[in-house]
C-alpha cells in the first residue's frame, strides 16, 4: 500500500479498529477458557481415573492455548491503537488535500491574472498619465499579493498533509513492531509455523504456478494441438486446466463466495473446454458423412469410389451407422484425443515427410498446417473446415438434416472458439495477477501465521490475499510504499 502525494490518506480506520476488537475479544475468549480449563486441573474432589486424565489433558490444552492468548492480545491492540491513530491522521491530511486542490486552482487563475496585470503595466504608452499608470501598478500589486498569499496557504497545507502523512507512517511502523514482536519475535512463543504448514505453502505456490501453466496451454493447444508430443502435452495441461476451473467453480459457490449463476457459468466453459470442440467436430463429421453416403446413393458403386475414395466412403458409412449413444460416448470418451487433421499432421511429421506436413497436406504453410490459417483461427476445428470444403463441392447432396448440422457446426466452431480464446485469457490474466483460486487446502489456519476473521487483506479494505502476518501487516501498513518514502 502507498499513499498518493497531497491526496487522501489510504485505509479505513473503522475496519482495521472492528478487527483490533475482534482479536481482543479472541483473547479475552482465550483467557475464559485457560480460567475453565485450569478449575478442572485444580479439581482434586473427583479420584476417579478418568478425571485423572482429564485433568493432565486440560492441563497440557490449557499450556499449549495460553501460548496464543498474547499474539491475539497484541495483534488486537496494535490493531486498535493504529486505527485510532490513522483516524487522526486523516482527520489532519484529509482536509488539506481537498484544500490543496481548491487552492492551487485558485493560484492558476490568480498566477494568470497577475501576468495579465504585468502586461497591462508593460503595454502603458508613454504617454500615459499618473493616474493610468498608478492604478496599473497598483492592479498589478494586488495581484501579486494574491498569488503570494495562495502560495502561502498552499505551503501550510502541505505541511498540514505531511503531518498527518507522517503521525500515519510513525503509526503503522510501531503496530508492526508490535505484531512482529508475538509473531517471529522474543514473544513468539513457540507458535511457528510447523514443517507441515511449511509443505502446504510450497505445494500451494506450486499449485498456483501449475494453474498458470495449464492456462497458457489452453491458448496455445488451440494453435499448436498438431505438433508432435508438444501438441498432445497442451491438449492434456489445457484439459486438466478446465477440470480445475470447473472445480473451483463448484467450491467457490459452496463457500459462498459467487452465485449460482456464476457458478454455472464457470462449470459451463469449463465443460465447453473439454468437450465442445469434440461435440462440434463430431457434428461436422456426421453433417459431412451424411452429404457423402447420400450423394454416393445416387451413383454407382465404381463412380463413387472414383469420386469420393474408398477410404472415405468406408469412414462415412461407418459414421452413419453410429447410434445417438455411440456418438455421445465418442464426443465424452476423452478430451485428451486430438483431431483426425492433428494426427495426419502429427504422423507425416514423425515419419520424416516435414514437406508433406508443412507444404502439401491439403496446400498447407507452416506454421498453421491447414489449407486455410483464416479458417483455422477463427473456427478452430479442423473438422469443421474439413466438412465445409467436401459440401461446398459441386454436386453434393444436401438436404435439410445436413444443412442444419452444417450450420450448427459452423456456427458453433466460432463460438467455441471465440468463447475458448477469451475464456483461457481470463484466467490467465487472473492467475498471474493472484487470483486466489480454491488451492490445496484452506486458507488461514495456522494458528501462527492464519489471521483471525480473514485474510490481511480483507481485514484492513486493502486488495491482497497475504496469509502470512508479518508479510501481510507489513504490506497493510505501506512497508513497500510510504515507509519507503516513495510515492
Amino acid at each position: 500500500m502507498s499513499d498518493t502525494q497531497w491526496e487522501e490518506l489510504d485505509g479505513e480506520p473503522g475496519t482495521v479498529e472492528a478487527k483490533g476488537r475482534t482479536y481482543t475479544e479472541l483473547a479475552e475468549a482465550i483467557t475464559r477458557s485457560v480460567r475453565t480449563l485450569q478449575q478442572i486441573v485444580d479439581d482434586t474432589n473427583t479420584t476417579a481415573k478418568s478425571m485423572e486424565k482429564t485433568r493432565k489433558l486440560a492441563g497440557e490444552v490449557r499450556e499449549d492455548i495460553e501460548k496464543a492468548k498474547e499474539r491475539y492480545s497484541y495483534t488486537g491492540e496494535a490493531l486498535t491503537t493504529y486505527g485510532s491513530a490513522l483516524r487522526a491522521a486523516k482527520n489532519e491530511a484529509d482536509p488539506a488535500a481537498h484544500r490543496l486542490k481548491t487552492l492551487r486552482n485558485q493560484l492558476e487563475d490568480a498566477q494568470a491574472a497577475a501576468a495579465t496585470a504585468a502586461e497591462t503595466v508593460d503595454d502603458l504608452p508613454k504617454d500615459a498619465s499618473d493616474a493610468d499608470v498608478t492604478d496599473a501598478k497598483r492592479a498589478e500589486r494586488i495581484r501579486g499579493d494574491v498569488v503570494s498569499d495562495l502560495q502561502a496557504q498552499i505551503s501550510d497545507a502541505e505541511a498540514q498533509w505531511n503531518g498527518g502523512h507522517g503521525d500515519k507512517v510513525t503509526a503503522a511502523r510501531s503496530a508492526v513492531s508490535k505484531i512482529e514482536e508475538v509473531v517471529t519475535g522474543d514473544r513468539v512463543n513457540g507458535l511457528e509455523d510447523s514443517g507441515w504448514d511449511k509443505v502446504k505453502n510450497v505445494v500451494k505456490g506450486i499449485y498456483k504456478v501449475f494453474k498458470i501453466v495449464c492456462d497458457i496451454a489452453g491458448i496455445l493447444a488451440i494453435f499448436l494441438s498438431w505438433v508432435p508430443i508438444l501438441g498432445q502435452i497442451l491438449l492434456v495441461l489445457a484439459a486438466i486446466g478446465a477440470i480445475i476451473s470447473i472445480v473451483e467453480s463448484i467450491v467457490k459457490f459452496s463457500r459462498g463466495e459467487i452465485g449460482f449463476g456464476a457458478m454455472l457459468l464457470g462449470v459451463g466453459l469449463g465443460v465447453m473446454g473439454l468437450f465442445g470442440g469434440k461435440a462440434i467436430g463430431s457434428i461436422a463429421k456426421y453433417a459431412k458423412a451424411r452429404s457423402v453416403v447420400s450423394t454416393a446413393g445416387r451413383m454407382s458403386n465404381t463412380a463413387a469410389k472414383a469420386r469420393f475414395g474408398k477410404a472415405l466412403l468406408k469412414t462415412s458409412r461407418k459414421t452413419m451407422a453410429m447410434t445417438k449413444g455411440q456418438r455421445v460416448t465418442e464426443v465424452l470418451k476423452s478430451p485428451f484425443v486430438r483431431s483426425a487433421g492433428d494426427k495426419a499432421v502429427a504422423g507425416m511429421v514423425k515419419n520424416g515427410l516435414y514437406k508433406n506436413a508443412f507444404n502439401s497436406w491439403q496446400g498447407a504453410k507452416f506454421p498453421l498446417p491447414y489449407k486455410d490459417g483464416a479458417a483455422r483461427f477463427a473456427l478452430g476445428n479442423d473438422d469443421v473446415i474439413d466438412m465445409m470444403s467436401t459440401l461446398g463441392k459441386s454436386g453434393m447432396r444436401i438436404d435439410g438434416v445436413t444443412s442444419t448440422a452444417q450450420s450448427i457446426a459452423t456456427v458453433g466452431a466460432v463460438f467455441n472458439q471465440s468463447a475458448n480464446l477469451a475464456n483461457n485469457a481470463a484466467k490467465l490474466g487472473n492467475s498471474i495477477a493472484g487470483g486466489d483460486g480454491w488451492g490445496i487446502y484452506g486458507e488461514g489456519n495456522s494458528m501462527a501465521t492464519g489471521p483471525a476473521g480473514g485474510d490481511w487483506g480483507k481485514i484492513t479494505g486493502l486488495p491482497g490475499n497475504i496469509n502470512n502476518a508479518v508479510t501481510g501487516v507489513s504490506d497493510v501498513f505501506g512497508n513497500n510504499g510510504y515507509v519507503a518514502g516513495k510515492w
